[in-house]
């Protein structure tokens, strides 16, 4: 997304708006070994990590690192 940048997001962050858009989502979350996401949240792939973000205000509930590597 515009403005991206690496670094590592931790719990209680907040990713801009954006950043946890449809397009971003983990369809195959279960793939991956990923917990079934809660309703109101997603899981979202940033860099190799996959963070559970709160759909309304894009809270970062839950890290998984370099899942993704």
């Amino acid at each position: 997304p515009r403005g991206y940048y690496a670094r590592a997001w931790r719990y209680g962050e907040v990713l801009p708006l954006g950043w946890y858009a449809q397009d971003d989502w983990i369809e195959g979350w279960w793939d991956y070994g990923l917990p079934d996401p809660p309703p109101g949240y997603h899981w979202v792939r940033v860099g190799d990590d996959a963070l559970l973000v709160d759909d309304y205000d894009g809270r970062v509930v839950q890290v998984v690192r370099d899942l993704f590597w």
